[in-house]
């Protein structure tokens, strides 16, 4: 039969294409659970994934029944093979680019510039933060690294918080490599609030630089690069954290690309060990992101060498090493967090859903975007919101016009990979990575995957700009259009940075537990939600004795049963469980109490229980430390 008959081949190719329309239908539904709309009042549903692939199944056969040497869509093999041709070359991204000194540091300076204009309001208030919740958690974290710096590092997991509970920094990510960065700054005498803003804020430019980096040498275009670099060291997912210093440190997933990259190309040993080097680097800096980014770099690179086909065995030895050496690296860190996991567990099916994306959830923006953010689809839900922006996809867009090559069809991969891991539990290969892949389970946000989706869409984005670029012929022209590209990333991703601003000192009363040996310290209020307890944390950075507050990604069952004994404080139950935890002081602070304080503090001034030893005033409000008598 000819196809250019086209009257019989007419209702073959309506047949096909009615059973890929449902086959990719029932997929969906399958994949996300389906979805509905409701039109003039009447609700279109969409999920049950068996009916469209039951139906695509029967007209399937009813296709090849009808005209079975017709071929699928009316294309023979040649029309298939012409027309991955067109989509599809191999050398169409052979171009590199070399990267100078000259032109990194002017793009360094260039997002320098763009941190200032985007934080403007974080450069004007160094001493607030956006709340009083994860930053103190990071200051603390950052402060108890210097702390074991100064003295006996061995004990550098097991942190003052939730007494006496061990290993109570493996409750949340330790961040122990932005930690080692601030400490020059605290020991130097830099306010710890200022101190966690500036190391804040090298996240967006060193995250930026690092991006430009790989995407110069990609495209060859540093012009291209430093678009990409405001694509992701400023991508919207650095706002919706904004309060989790940890997930603003980036920079090292673009680096460790960049040496991988290298490293096809010349088989040399240096460039594997700096990759090895770069993602231990980002495993210190935010654990999520060293075990997200292993699975990410083997979709990127196992694509290239699929598509490149390297001499497979001059890569074997150098990559073995560098293997090693990543592993050795990682030991330290990895120990005490599987020994935590005999206390903590690991995080629950039903926890991780609650955290795991959706497709639709990629059209809801965060609440922080100044264009977007009341403009998108609704309904976001905490560490949810992923709407990269229009303009980077635009750019992604204009990059992916065929013919691509290698290179971006090795990150349209690592594209797929992170959109489908960000959807946790409602994707395709998370389930199987819970099971299989130990590691994932100590995660409880699958959705923070989405940070590799920003990094494909960064290279992409690049690879658009240099497409656009050269399409301009005159140099004046082109340097319009990438200033335009580059107001235009900006505006993208405006925030809205609503700031509180933090106490400069602690109440003044924990300078009398200086020197204090065996001290375990109870502070009061104890409130039902143990966030709360952040404040005495920050206040920690001026004494570091052993406390039975805490905060962090995990609560111990001891404080539970700890908030419970104390509630009539200071009455017959709490004095028992202050004395069967081993408390030897109390602080109370009126300034943190809603009402009641005075007469809280004159009754535990008539009881022989407790010796005051300390007050002062602080926020216009009394507070006071007491030792409680043996």
């Amino acid at each position: 039969m000819s196809l250019d008959n086209r009257p019989r081949v007419r209702l073959p190719l309506v047949l096909d294409w009615l059973v890929l329309v449902l086959a990719s239908l029932s997929l969906y539904i399958a994949t996300t659970g389906g979805s509905y709309v409701v039109l003039a009042g009447i609700r279109l549903s969409a999920r049950n994934a068996v009916r469209p692939g039951v139906i695509a199944l029967v007209l399937a056969v009813v296709r090849l029944a009808l005209a079975p040497r017709v071929p699928f869509l009316a294309s023979t093999r040649a029309d298939w093979r012409r027309r991955v041709d067109r989509l599809y070359d191999p050398a169409a991204d052979d171009v590199t680019g070399r990267i100078t000194w000259r032109r990194s540091l002017a793009t360094a300076g260039g997002l320098c510039v763009v941190c200032v204009v985007l934080l403007f309001p974080q450069v004007r208030h160094m001493d607030s933060v956006p709340d009083f919740g994860d930053p103190f958690l990071s200051m603390w974290r950052a402060g108890w690294v210097l702390q074991q710096l100064r003295g006996d590092p061995r004990g550098l997991f097991d942190a003052n918080i939730f007494y006496p509970e061990p290993l109570t920094l493996t409750y949340s990510d330790s961040m122990l490599l932005p930690g080692l960065s601030a400490a020059p700054l605290l020991a130097a005498g830099l306010h710890p609030v200022t101190t966690y803003n500036l190391v804040l804020m090298s996240g967006f430019v060193l995250s930026g630089i690092a991006a430009a980096l790989l995407v110069e040498r990609l495209t060859g275009s540093w012009r291209a690069g430093f678009v990409s670099g405001i694509v992701f060291g400023f991508y919207p997912y650095h706002f919706e954290h904004y309060s989790h210093l940890e997930l603003q440190m980036m920079q090292w997933m673009p680096l460790a690309l960049l040496a991988l990259h290298r490293f096809l190309e010349t088989r040399r040993l240096r460039y594997a060990i700096g990759a090895a080097l770069c993602v231990a680097a980002q495993l210190y800096s935010s654990m999520y992101y060293g075990v997200f980014f292993t699975i990410y770099g083997v979709a990127v690179v196992g694509t290239l060498v699929l598509t490149r086909r390297p001499p497979v065995r001059q890569l074997l030895a150098p990559a073995a090493i560098a293997a090693v050496v990543a592993v050795l690296l990682a030991v330290p860190l990895i120990r005490p967090y599987s020994e935590a996991t005999k206390t903590k567990g690991e995080r629950g099916r039903d926890e991780v859903m609650i955290f795991s994306a959706t497709p639709s959830d990629y059209l809801r923006a965060h609440f922080r975007s100044a264009l977007y953010g009341t403009r998108m689809l609704p309904g976001r839900q905490p560490e949810r919101a992923l709407f990269p922006g229009v303009v980077p996809i635009g750019l992604a867009a204009a990059g992916l016009a065929p013919p691509f090559g290698a290179v971006r069809l090795a990150y349209i991969a690592g594209l797929l990979v992170a959109f489908d891991g960000s959807l946790g539990f409602n994707g395709l290969t998370y389930p199987y990575l819970y099971s299989w892949f130990s590691p994932i389970r100590g995660l409880r946000v699958p959705a923070r995957f989405s940070v590799l989706f920003a990094l494909s869409l960064a290279v992409l984005a690049g690879f658009g700009v240099r497409r656009l670029l050269a399409s301009v012929p005159r140099t004046r022209t082109a340097s319009l259009a990438f200033g335009a590209a580059v107001i235009a990333s900006v505006v993208n991703v405006w925030p809205v940075l609503p700031l509180r601003p933090v106490w400069s000192d602690p109440p003044p009363v924990y300078g009398a537990l200086s020197g204090a040996r065996e001290v375990v310290l109870a502070e009061f209020p104890v409130a039902n939600d143990y966030v709360f307890n952040t404040q005495y944390m920050y206040f920690a950075l001026w004494h570091w004795a052993p406390m039975i507050n805490g905060y962090s990604g995990f609560m111990p069952k001891s404080y539970e049963a700890f908030q419970l004994g104390v509630a009539d404080f200071p009455g017959p139950a709490a004095l028992a469980t202050l004395r069967m935890r081993g408390v030897t002081h109390v602080t109370v602070n009126c300034a943190l109490y809603r009402g009641g304080c005075d007469a809280l503090l004159d009754r535990i001034d008539g009881m022989t229980d407790f010796r005051k030893i300390a007050e002062g005033r602080w926020q216009g409000q009394r507070v006071r430390l007491y030792e409680m008598v043996r």
